[in-house]
């Protein structure tokens, strides 16, 4: 787990930049530029478009994750492995185009009511899925021959630093809104570029025809795969996406906004897992086709435990802060009715991301199919609880809906994994880091308040805290890589400071 340390530092580093551009977006620009009108149909349209690649892509962008380690041979050009992605996911978006324009009407009826403005961007909504479709298969392909930073930094920095671009545009220039969404989908595209033109200087942006994948022995069961896969994609996107489209259609889109920036900042909390993801994925891939049980168990259990506690210390600076964090978005006190929605919303990543590594353990092992059939099953599910709970709580009841899938799907990865693989990610450090978590939020209740200027009190109150709990973490040491990482980077302080004098 040392080397997955070393080999994040980057993506964490790019990682946590995109934070603080986010946090701006989120917090200020965002809100300060727009309605929450706008706002929340900026939140629909990106799901829908999202949702749309994700039908149109048919598994090409986990094909990589799964095969690419039976077909690389970088002298063979990979075997045509990019090739048949780029020409699987091509087809696929052909294929949900024609059908989505012969049943426009079924978009329509959906949003006619209560959402009429994400009607004028169905067509925009059509180019901006094929782009991010292509922007996932190049992800994955980067990824997966463990070249994670540049697509880290296209994702979490530079998609947010263009979005902040075309925020302050709008605000200047004052151009419409529909402009303002043109700009944004030209900012992926250019994303999508720089994806093309990075794999190009890594020379192995082998696109050009190559049909040999075709007479693969392995060709049944990559087609076998992308059909599970699909579904899987599509029940996942619909649990993480569907409650914005939902709670837009059943209440439009100022309920939307509202919902969107409470959101995103319970979203903050689960930034740290990506990055880890990202460098675990070839080898958990590698330890699965060795059968190296031992080590996937060593992956999953460090991986909980390190997650735990990143995630843990985001989730208590942001509940604490969580009054004073409304004070800084422009019309607080309108979005603070989604408090209760960071909890919620909160909470479930966090437990997502207490589980570990259980999704990419699975989708990797030769038991992926089972995994893939509970997403359809979790998909209808995560329908139903949106259905029944937007109408009775609003914003709130999205959350539950939302929380309640994200739970629900780790828990039954979690009783898999350990029926099936006999591992499973607890142990006492996980014990140690939830004490940590209670202790702290005792001595952070005993935090005076600075009624003068609420930043202040922000900054006591996440000093205090942080102080504490990165104190107890090193002291208890839950997790021993994040005290290697410590000891490593103090030293690194030592000689800099040593070789300055």
């Amino acid at each position: 787990m040392g080397i997955v340390i070393r080999q994040s530092t980057k993506s964490v580093f790019l990682t946590y930049m995109g934070i603080c551009i986010g946090v701006i977006n989120t917090l200020w620009l965002l809100p300060y530029a727009l309605t929450e009108e706008h706002l929340g149909l900026y939140r629909a349209i990106i799901s829908a478009a999202v949702l749309f690649s994700t039908f149109a892509s048919l598994g090409a962008a986990n094909i990589p994750t799964r095969f690419f380690f039976y077909f690389k041979d970088l002298k063979n050009r990979h075997n045509g492995i990019l090739f048949f992605i780029c020409l699987l996911g091509l087809t696929g978006f052909l294929i949900l185009t024609f059908f989505f324009i012969q049943f426009r009407f079924l978009f329509v009826s959906a949003f006619i009511k209560n959402a009429p403005l994400i009607l004028n961007y169905y067509f925009p909504l059509i180019l901006f899925a094929l782009i991010l479709l292509f922007i996932n298969i190049f992800e994955a392909y980067n990824i997966i021959q463990q070249n994670p930073v540049i697509p880290t930094f296209l994702r979490e920095v530079l998609t947010r630093a263009f979005l902040s671009v075309c925020l302050i545009l709008y605000l200047f220039f004052k151009f419409n809104y529909y402009s303002f969404i043109l700009f944004l989908i030209g900012a992926y595209a250019i994303i999508l570029l720089i994806l093309i033109f990075y794999t190009d200087n890594q020379h192995y942006l082998f696109i050009k025809p190559d049909l040999r994948i075709f007479k693969s022995p392995l060709l049944k069961e990559i087609f076998v795969f992308t059909g599970f896969a699909s579904m899987a994609n599509i029940s996942a996107i619909i649990i993480t996406n569907i409650d914005s489209l939902m709670l837009s259609a059943y209440s439009g889109f100022r309920n939307t906004g509202i919902y969107t920036i409470s959101f995103f900042i319970a979203a903050f909390i689960a930034v740290p897992k990506k990055a880890l993801s990202q460098v675990l994925i070839p080898l958990v891939s590698e330890a699965n086709k060795n059968l190296d049980k031992n080590k996937l168990n060593e992956l999953y259990k460090k991986s909980s435990i390190t997650q735990l506690i990143i995630g843990g210390l985001l989730f208590l600076l942001i509940w604490v802060n969580i009054e004073n964090v409304f004070k800084l978005i422009p019309h607080g006190s309108v979005y603070s009715q989604g408090k209760w929605v960071v909890f919620i919303i909160g909470l479930g990543y966090l437990f997502d991301m207490t589980t570990g590594i259980n999704q990419e353990i699975v989708g990797t092992s030769k038991y992926y199919k089972i995994d893939l059939m509970f997403y359809p099953f979790l998909g209808v599910i995560a329908i139903g609880a949106n259905m029944f709970f937007i109408p009775k709580y609003g914003i709130t009841g999205a959350a539950i809906a939302t929380a309640f899938s994200i739970f629900l799907l780790n828990t039954i990865r979690f009783c898999f994994l350990y029926i099936v693989f006999k591992i499973q990610p607890f142990s006492f450090n996980t014990v140690k880091a939830l004490s940590i978590f209670i202790f702290v939020i005792i001595i952070t209740y005993y935090v005076p308040e600075i009624h003068n200027h609420f930043l202040y009190d922000i900054i006591l109150k996440s000093f205090v805290l942080t102080t504490v709990f990165i104190f107890l973490v090193i002291f208890l040491k839950p997790s021993e890589d994040i005290n290697l990482t410590f000891y490593k980077l103090i030293s690194r302080i030592k000689i800099y400071y040593n070789t300055d004098k």
